[in-house]
């Protein structure tokens, strides 16, 4: 009897070993790309890993390297990254034959109203029963069901993996965006306290004229307006330097006040390193593509596992049992029960709810198709909305600071020929007024050429090593 079942064992094993894999085997989407980048990028991509420290901003590093240790949303996907490797774990264990045991010590008593032949009833009843065994299961993966199965676990897996480092993508730049709010707005006020202090000094001059009845009062109220009108624009720009130092705090991983260091005004950081991939290696680089492409194959093997549900399952089955009413017999051979052999289950009449799955499994590869195809032209359409901003605010830039040294040099001019009698007031206040919105533009420009080439580097898929190959490419 061992002979045999250890025969039938290894003969089942070896057909196993011969199984087919229904449903679709994936294959890699072909994929347009652009040749070429319209707008203009980098030589190469050296500084696409880290690409914070193009600033050369140590604050910035260090807010850079304390997100990527302490933001919540990260640790969030990596727990579901390893939720999914678990799930992978469980998937692969239907590999094995699956085993349960069992035991147990009742007094039992048999019902003497239910017609039972003399040789099968009991001598004693009731009766102490003592019983204990095991039972196996093993399905033999004739279809790929199992495979597939893994397939779609591995795939979900390197989906969320590919979704760790879009967060990562995201964080590291969404903590370089908020620091260069606040640098901008800092340097916003240091140019509304400077003009203040201008107009407050053009007030004394005007006060000290209409004492000596040089001019009249209108000049005067019109100095007021001004001083007070530049003066209401800074507690909005400090509200503003609060919620950035708040959103940095929850980036960090922070309770607020904790990065007060930063309430020191530093200049904006400022570079021009573009990053420099190729479009074709776009797809490589930006994780949502790489996230979207493993869910892809996820779901196709979907379509397999369900198609397997068309065909028979074949399993070997096993049950070995001790059961005695006398507790010196258990453990004897005659108290022994087993039984091995292989099992066939075909739900043949259920081939229809079977092909309504297989239909919802198919739709949905369509979906997840469709869903990459529409990733890859958002990133390409990000990647060059990102270089078209570089270059136009970069070109602002240019003019505005040119535009704030005419203003400068208007509004020392005009203050001159105003206290030697030789213009009136009117011009004294239109190059002033000219000179805050030059100064506050100016601000703005270099935080927005700034946010610019951080939005850049984030649509180039920057922020992570980028030198492993896709998963895809590892199977």
């Amino acid at each position: 009897m061992r002979r045999v079942g250890a025969g039938l064992a290894a003969g089942l094993f070896l057909l196993g070993g011969g199984c087919l894999s229904v449903g679709p085997d994936y294959q890699k989407p072909e994929t347009a790309v652009p040749e070429a980048w319209r707008g203009t990028a980098g030589e190469s991509g050296d500084t696409m890993a880290e690409w914070w420290t193009v600033f050369g901003d140590a604050a910035l590093e260090g807010l850079v390297a304390d997100a990527r240790a302490n933001n919540r949303d990260l640790a969030a996907a990596v727990a579901r990254m390893e939720g999914y490797a678990a799930s992978l774990g469980m998937a692969r264990a239907d590999y094995l034959p699956s085993a349960a045991g069992q035991g147990a010590v009742e007094f039992d008593r048999q019902s003497e109203r239910v017609h039972t032949p003399p040789e099968y009833a009991a001598t004693d009843n009731p009766d102490w029963l003592t019983q204990a065994g095991f039972s196996m299961s093993w399905e033999l993966d004739l279809w790929g069901r199992v495979r597939r199965s893994v397939e779609a676990a591995r795939g979900q897996l390197e989906a969320s993996e590919e979704d760790v480092r879009n967060v990562q993508v995201m964080l590291q730049a969404e903590t370089a965006a908020v620091y260069i709010r606040l640098r901008t707005l800092q340097q916003q006020v240091a140019y509304a306290q400077r003009n203040i202090e201008l107009q407050r000094e053009t007030l004394k001059v005007v006060k000290g004229r209409f004492e000596a009845g040089l001019t009249g009062e209108l000049d005067v109220r019109q100095a007021e307006m001004n001083l007070a009108a530049t003066t209401a624009q800074v507690p909005s720009m400090k509200a503003g330097i609060e919620q950035a130092l708040n959103g940095l705090c929850a980036l960090t991983g922070r309770l607020p006040g904790e990065l007060d260091a930063l309430r020191e005004p530093a200049p904006v950081p400022a570079a021009d390193a573009l990053p420099g991939i190729l479009p074709a290696d776009l797809l490589r680089r930006r994780p949502d593509i790489r996230s979207a492409e493993r869910r892809l194959a996820a779901q196709t093997a979907k379509i397999g596992v369900a198609q397997a549900d068309y065909y028979p399952q074949l399993a070997l089955n096993g049950t070995f049992a001790l059961a005695a009413t006398d507790a010196g017999e258990f453990g004897r051979k005659a108290s022994q029960d087993y039984g091995i052999g292989p099992s066939l289950s075909w739900a043949i009449f259920t081939a229809e709810k079977v092909r309504q799955r297989v239909r919802a499994e198919e739709a949905a590869a369509r979906a997840a198709l469709a869903d990459y195809e529409q990733t890859v032209l958002e990133a390409y359409g990000e990647c060059e909305d990102a270089l078209a901003a570089l270059t136009n605010d970069g070109e602002r830039l240019a003019a505005l600071r040119d535009a704030v040294t005419a203003a400068e040099q208007t509004a020392a001019l005009v203050d001159e020929l105003y206290r030697t009698g030789l213009t009136d007031f009117q011009g004294v206040l239109d190059a002033q007024r000219q000179l805050a919105q030059y100064h506050d533009a100016l601000a703005q420009s270099l935080g927005q050429s700034a946010a610019d080439l951080v939005a850049a580097y984030k649509a180039f898929g920057g922020g992570w090593a980028g030198t492993e190959a896709a998963p895809a490419e590892r199977n």
